[in-house]
């Protein structure tokens, strides 16, 4: 097998996400996006969650859609795409369901999911409600390498057999809820963890070793209406991601409902061991339901940014997210 990375013609920034894209038959990086309002995206990162627009707010069914970019300024840095469906059924509130497309693109590879969800709530209380959900994601995987833009200084290297890839995917995960007041939940993404392989004409190999991840979440909700409105609450929350070979990242956040109308949270994420991963946590969003006479439903906004705290902040730089979310019964 040749060296691949013989010089080329490239940006220095492309080039350590390529680094850090092969690196993968490793093993040792974080490969599933991360998100800023990683509240937004339970039935992504656990397939068993509830969100909080049917805990806090009853609405039966959300619809939204996602956009992150990660460094913004790093040529070729992440950037990930969602649409997203969940429905707690009224007629047969034991079962929740929905799905997503997710798009996550990291320098030259390009990766886009299709998932369907399947959970299951087994009712626990009788005076309160609380619940067990253990939840299933199903989907396929497409991978696309657009290596053909890299102008290679190895003129034997020949072009990819094949620039598009497709795998099954699976995400398993449990939850717990206790009312509105705590969550807690578990779940193993690319549970099988299946190889990806490029090879082009001349059989040079370039490999990307999909490993399990492990989350954990977990969250309650505090009322503080004398410190507002009725509908004000405190939320905090934290997201814990572990994969083999990597330390430990963890994002905690505390949210602020100042009234039905308007939120802002503030928090903070870290690595343990990587120093460019500390990061600082901001967010804010509105709640648009009466005041746009819409009584049935309600628009949700939010916007979030994760400013890096470590050596790589002038090189790298922010992470914004936006979301989108309608929510109806």
């Amino acid at each position: 097998m040749k060296n691949l990375f013989a010089p080329y013609k490239i940006g220095i920034t492309q080039l350590f996400f390529i680094a850090m894209l092969f690196c993968f038959c490793r093993a040792e990086a974080q490969q599933l996006p991360a998100f800023t309002i990683y509240r937004d995206h339970w039935n992504v990162i656990n397939p068993a969650s509830l969100s909080n627009n049917y805990l806090v707010n009853e609405w039966y069914f959300s619809a939204g859609a996602s956009y992150r970019q990660q460094w913004w300024n790093a040529e070729g840095s992440p950037n990930t795409q969602v649409l997203n469906f969940e429905a707690v059924l009224p007629e047969y509130d034991q079962i929740v369901t929905g799905g997503h497309i997710i798009r996550h693109q990291t320098g030259l590879i390009d990766q886009t999911g299709l998932y369907g969800q399947f959970a299951y709530r087994i009712e626990m209380g009788r005076r309160t409600e609380q619940a067990l959900v253990f939840g299933l994601n199903a989907g396929i995987v497409q991978y696309r390498a657009n290596l053909s833009d890299i102008q290679f200084a190895d003129a034997e290297l020949g072009p990819l057999e094949r620039d598009l890839i497709y795998h099954p995917d699976f995400s398993l995960g449990a939850f717990y809820y206790h009312s509105d007041l705590f969550y807690a939940g578990i779940s193993v993404p690319q549970v099988f963890g299946l190889n990806t392989t490029f090879r082009d004409t001349t059989n040079n190999e370039f490999n990307i070793q999909r490993i399990q991840h492990m989350y954990g979440v977990v969250g309650g909700y505090i009322p503080v209406s004398w410190f507002g409105t009725e509908a004000s609450f405190l939320e905090p929350s934290a997201w814990i991601r572990y994969v083999p070979g990597s330390p430990v990242s963890i994002d905690a956040n505390l949210r602020y409902q100042i009234s039905d109308f308007y939120w802002v949270g503030l928090g903070a994420g870290s690595g343990t061991g990587a120093a460019f991963s500390a990061r600082l946590h901001l967010e804010t969003g509105m709640i648009l339901g009466e005041s746009l006479n819409i009584y049935a439903g309600q628009f949700k906004i939010g916007i979030g940014f994760d400013i890096p705290l470590g050596v790589y902040r002038s090189a790298f730089g922010n992470s914004a997210e936006l979301n989108l979310i309608y929510s109806w019964e």
